[in-house]
């Protein structure tokens, strides 16, 4: 009987533990979620205002229009930045002639855009160093280009030299216009005597004799053979 008494007065004490525990660990938990609840209780509160007063807004003045920006792929804007200008020469081209000369001078424009292209194509007056302007004026053979993407045409440029004196130096601008812009191929002429003309020097005829090969063929010359003397 003794034994019993002593048996069930350890299950209690044991029992009694364990519920000592639990409301220990539950009352250590409530307060760690007070001191939480604390801490972000103004960042929550705060949060909450800033909700309630932009729906507010929203409904006084409607929802604000969101501006999205805008992307282009690179190879379809063709078009010079808004912010800056294209260089001053896309190309430059020199011409070395002579006196006398009626020079042509052929460029190539080409479309490198992904859309049809109308460029005007326009020479600028030719002058020499001093601005003084040149005995003939460059000419062109068309105004404009149109080209397909991808494509590109060539234009010739005509320049009479025969009043134009040697050692003398002229500068101008063939143009390229799309719609606002100006574009520039920069041309020099050099009228020079040394400008790679292809000389023919006749040789002394004595040093030739006529052969006659047959009725139906033409003369043809022969060097002389020299004999030596005996």
């Amino acid at each position: 009987m003794m034994k019993h008494h002593q048996k069930k007065n350890a299950m209690e004490n044991k029992t009694n533990a364990a519920d000592t525990l639990r409301q220990g660990l539950t009352e250590s938990f409530q307060k760690m979620a007070d001191v939480s609840l604390a801490s972000v209780r103004p960042l929550m509160d705060t949060m909450f205002s800033n909700i309630s007063s932009l729906n507010q807004s929203f409904f006084e003045k409607g929802i604000p229009a969101i501006k999205l920006p805008r992307f282009r792929l690179q190879s379809e804007d063709c078009c010079a930045p808004k912010t800056s200008c294209p260089p001053h020469c896309l190309t430059s081209i020199t011409r070395n002639a002579s006196e006398g000369e009626r020079i042509i001078v052929p460029f190539m424009v080409k479309n490198t855009c992904t859309t049809a292209k109308t460029f005007r194509v326009g020479v600028r007056e030719l002058k020499d160093a001093d601005g003084k302007k040149a005995p003939d004026q460059p000419k062109l053979n068309k105004d404009q280009v149109v080209l397909e993407p991808g494509r590109s045409e060539r234009v010739l440029m005509s320049i009479d030299l025969a009043n134009f004196s040697q050692g003398s130096t002229y500068s101008t601008e063939i143009v390229l216009r799309e719609k606002d812009i100006n574009q520039n191929i920069c041309f020099t002429l050099v009228v020079d005597a040394n400008s790679n003309i292809p000389v023919a020097e006749p040789l002394a005829e004595q040093k030739y004799r006529l052969r006659w090969q047959s009725w139906k063929d033409h003369f043809y010359c022969e060097p002389k053979v020299e004999r030596p003397d005996r």
